[in-house]
């Protein structure tokens, strides 16, 4: 699954993020998308305290960011 949060500020991006990761399984992968950096740092929080796998994700992009989240057995959003 991919997401797209360009245009959106914290704390709402993390709320979208929440919220999908909530429809996802274990081993499942969401994609989210971005152009405002406050946010990513906000969602990478969230994913580490909640225990998901998180990676940067490519893209061609110099003014967006891309991450990957992964779903592991027992995470909660």
């Amino acid at each position: 699954m991919e997401i797209d949060v360009s245009d959106t500020v914290c704390p709402q991006t993390v709320l979208i993020v929440k919220r999908c990761l909530e429809e996802l399984e274990s081993g499942d992968e969401l994609t989210v998308v971005g152009d405002y950096p406050p946010a990513e740092r906000s969602i990478r929080r969230s994913c580490y305290k909640h225990g998901y796998d998180i990676s940067t994700a490519s893209t061609d992009s110099e003014t967006e960011f891309a991450l990957r989240i992964r779903v592991n057995e027992g995470t909660e959003p």
